[in-house]
């Protein structure tokens, strides 16, 4: 393990050590400075055990000697010089040297020093040995990867944007915020704190207005000044009841947190929606992944600059999509050393991501997936292909390992929109170099260059736009690649505006963002989507509007109306009017019948408007 023509120091000896590894326990004795050495460190106990970590500069380089019980027998590193050594030669067997520790050396002061050993590396699998052949991808690699089409059932969709909206929030995950916003409340020393499942859905919807009805400051919804007032939200909640919700509304227990989760503050709300966006999943065969952008300008470990993105600074997160912006799974990134389901180790960063948001994908079909070339590596591909899935993907040049396409400076000097492709016989995937604006490299193992497609390009020289040819995976791949930047583009558009100083606050924000455009998306899939679509904006006002409804104060005040009363639709949603479910007639001070119009001193338990008990059925009728 080391020479014997030298003395060793401690930091010598830890390296020798570091660098074998193979060893099951190691003491390092440190020999004492001489006497006339002036030193202001004190000493150790023999027995005490420290840290090589903890050590000095001038112990490091103190001469030590060094016991190790290896696996396979016992060693003795001696820093001494050869006349103190007394080698014991006696042991006949070649799997352990021992040597002996000179006496003057041992009666001397020591220190011990522990080494734990490291943890033993994964064997990474022996290379995979590729066939490369000058041809397209063959038929039978194109129709191995079968997909059993959309069987979408409609039933289990309500009909309206609101319902649609509680299949996301619904009441587990509202009542899990309502619990834990009370114990937050009351670790903060404010015990008599209290809401309701009811309060919280209104809170939701005070936080939705803001992401399409702004205002500089939260506070002017409630001012009296009519430029900048907000009626419908001035009427639902008191202003400081508001804030007392912003102060105490939570998501986790503090008492059982993650410590090596970055994102535990979050985590209960991410599970639970990954689960609903996944159960409710709009079933396609094109999915893609890429990373989105959460907007962050504070202090947090996981926060991240992006130069030429969008949105620069904030919070990462890796989506699976499909080809119109669905989610089905996202999670956050927490840098290179956070919290991951799988290693990295063998795929890459990317290739981890990639395995992390498809383990709870159902692999009854074969989905195709669609990535770009931060996470495309050719064992990646490999992987999919085990699996059944199919993939195609940008990939660096880099990373095709011993693929003898083209070299880049080659192709660059060719006429645009040539080619040149690589088909792997053994692994069923094809490597695809296309001179374009730039070089692109594309590899897939379920579409080749065949049909050859046209791309539309502008030419400097002929002052015009001309056509190219294309390969058709890389014409498929644009076609299916911008789910998460659709996804992106819905959520920006509407961005809740009220902001906190808690760092997890702008994540919260996103997951209801996240949740509308989900409605959205599946409200255009329903019969009702279909009679009368609506688009982003009127899918958030239509859901805005019945969760106010269900905690306004009444509406029509005592007395005679001044002038005609509005519509029954636009007083009172009819989601909330005619959905037949927890309608009760009820004592109230005297009020307009919201049906007739005369005075009544009965009112709706739920639409909470005045009704005679008359006209009770054919309001909720009609």
């Amino acid at each position: 393990m080391a020479s014997r023509n030298r003395r060793y120091t401690v930091n010598e000896i830890i390296s020798m050590l570091e660098d074998e590894g193979n060893f099951e326990k190691a003491d390092i004795h440190v020999q004492p400075p001489p006497v006339d050495e002036l030193t202001d460190e004190h000493s150790a106990s023999e027995d005490e055990e420290v840290g090589y970590n903890n050590l000095s500069g001038r112990q490091l380089d103190q001469q030590a000697t060094a016991t190790v019980i290896r696996l396979d027998g016992r060693h003795v590193v001696d820093s001494a010089s050869d006349s103190d050594l007394e080698t014991d030669h006696s042991s006949d067997s070649s799997d352990t040297d021992e040597y002996e520790v000179p006496a003057n050396i041992a009666k001397r002061p020591q220190v011990r020093i522990a080494l734990r050993d490291p943890a033993p590396r994964p064997k990474r699998p022996a290379p995979v040995k590729r066939k490369w052949e000058n041809k397209d991808l063959p038929e039978q690699d194109k129709d191995r990867f079968t997909w059993h089409g959309s069987n979408i059932d409609k039933s289990r969709w309500p009909q309206t944007p609101d319902g649609i909206f509680n299949l996301f929030f619904d009441d587990d995950v509202i009542n899990m915020i309502v619990e834990q916003s009370i114990r937050y409340a009351g670790s903060k020393g404010n015990h008599s704190f209290s809401t309701s499942p009811q309060e919280i859905r209104i809170f939701l919807a005070i936080l939705l207005i803001s992401g399409y009805n702004t205002v500089p400051r939260r506070r002017q919804f409630w001012s009296r000044d009519d430029d900048v007032r907000n009626e419908a939200i001035a009427c639902t909640m008191p202003r400081d009841r508001f804030d007392i919700l912003v102060r105490y509304v939570h998501l986790c227990d503090n008492n059982n947190l993650d410590r090596e989760d970055k994102f535990s503050k979050v985590r209960p709300l991410l599970c639970l929606l990954n689960e609903r966006f996944l159960l409710y999943f709009l079933k396609e065969k094109n999915l893609s992944i890429d990373e989105s952008m959460i907007p962050y300008y504070g202090r947090h470990g996981a926060k991240q600059f992006i130069r030429g993105k969008p949105i620069r600074f904030g919070y990462k997160m890796w989506a699976l999509t499909t080809a119109l912006g669905y989610v089905l799974q996202f999670e956050p990134y927490q840098g290179a050393k956070g919290h991951q389901t799988h290693d990295p180790g063998f795929l890459g960063m990317g290739g981890a991501v990639v395995m992390d948001l498809l383990s709870e994908l159902q692999k009854d079909d074969a989905y195709h997936l669609t990535f770009d070339n931060l996470f495309t590596s050719l064992k990646l591909v490999d992987r999919l292909t085990d699996m059944g899935i199919s993939c195609t993907g940008t990939i660096r040049a880099n990373r095709i390992e011993d693929c003898p396409v083209k070299n880049i400076k080659d192709m660059g000097k060719t006429q645009r929109g040539n080619y040149d492709k690589r088909y792997d016989a053994h692994k069923g995937l094809i490597v695809v170099r296309w001179n374009d604006n730039n070089i692109v490299n594309v590899v897939s193992n379920c579409h080749g260059v065949e049909p050859l497609q046209q791309a539309t390009r502008w030419s400097k020289q002929a002052k015009a736009r001309v056509r190219l040819p294309q390969p058709y995976l890389i014409k498929h791949y644009n076609q299916t690649m911008g789910g998460v930047d659709r996804m992106d583009q819905n959520v920006e558009k509407y961005r809740i505006s009220i902001r906190s100083k808690k760092w997890w606050w702008p994540v919260f924000m996103y997951c209801i963002d996240l949740a509308v455009q989900q409605t959205w998306h599946i409200n255009r899939a329903t019969d009702a989507g279909l009679r009368q679509p609506l688009d982003l904006l009127g899918v958030r006002r239509a859901l805005v509007t019945v969760l106010l409804a269900q905690g306004r104060t009444p509406a029509v005040s005592p007395g005679r109306p001044r002038g005609r009363m509005r519509p029954l639709s636009r007083r009172i949603p009819d989601h909330i009017r005619l959905d037949g479910k927890n309608h009760y007639a009820e004592p109230a001070k005297e009020v307009r019948c919201s049906l007739c119009g005369k005075k009544c001193r009965t009112q709706c338990s739920k639409c909470n408007v005045g009704v005679h008990r008359k006209c009770f059925e054919m309001f909720h009728s009609v």
